[in-house]
């Protein structure tokens, strides 16, 4: 039986070993479990040409942009880490992700393990009732339809295709990292019910408690 290979961004390794108590009861179904140091980018005098990296709006703060390039930087490494290593039936997690349902056994082809259902245009997310109906298992995601936003808990089957997508992040500029994987349509399934929401926390972005714990059960299809 094919076992998961886990990779779990967090800040630091206290929080990584509670996070891996999630998954006492699914030894068997595990291989390894890595920590991958959260990425905390400085604005110095010589690397502020590093604003421009993200495809961002004009008006973004400073602070919310060096913000989202360190989580790209973190997904990056965690991506080479697979690479690296050379495993297949990978997940890979932020330290928000918290698993709501029992592992099942590692899919045949990579997908999103959670996230939240949106119409094709992002500006009306939460705003459009979506008439998505998946079954258990895997299921189709239709681009013109709607896409899966959020990267806290995602499945690479192989880690080939774990170099296709960093290679993906070295460009000039670069969107929210789950923007980019819409963008690329990387994942054209995703696993339903969802095994990981998003927990509830305050963003270390916008320093506000967020909401993506309510918009990720279910895919947020239940709001």
């Amino acid at each position: 039986m094919a076992k998961y290979n886990i990779y779990i961004i967090c800040k630091n390794e206290e929080i990584f070993l509670q996070k891996c108590k999630d998954f006492d009861n699914y030894k068997s179904k595990i291989c390894h479990i890595q920590w991958i140091p959260a990425e905390y980018l400085k604005l110095t005098q010589c690397n502020k040409k590093l604003l421009k990296d993200l495809n961002t709006r004009y008006n973004t703060q400073n602070k919310k942009i060096l913000a989202k390039l360190g989580t790209i930087a973190a997904h990056r490494k965690a991506l080479l880490a697979i690479f690296s290593s050379k495993t297949n039936n990978n997940i890979i997690l932020e330290e928000d992700a918290t698993l709501m349902t029992s592992l099942p056994s590692t899919p045949n082809e990579s997908c999103y393990f959670g996230g939240w259902i949106i119409p094709p245009q992002i500006t009306k997310a939460g705003k459009v009732k979506m008439n998505v109906h998946p079954s258990k298992g895997m299921n189709k995601i239709n681009y013109d339809k709607f896409s899966v936003l959020m990267a806290h808990a995602y499945f690479i089957k192989t880690f080939k295709e774990a170099l296709v997508l960093f290679q993906t992040t070295i460009t000039e500029k670069i969107k929210n990292y789950d923007v980019h994987l819409i963008d690329l349509q990387f994942f054209d399934l995703y696993y339903y019910p969802p095994l990981f929401v998003q927990g509830k926390h305050i963003s270390e972005i916008d320093m506000v408690t967020n909401k993506n714990d309510i918009r990720t059960h279910n895919y947020g299809l239940s709001i």
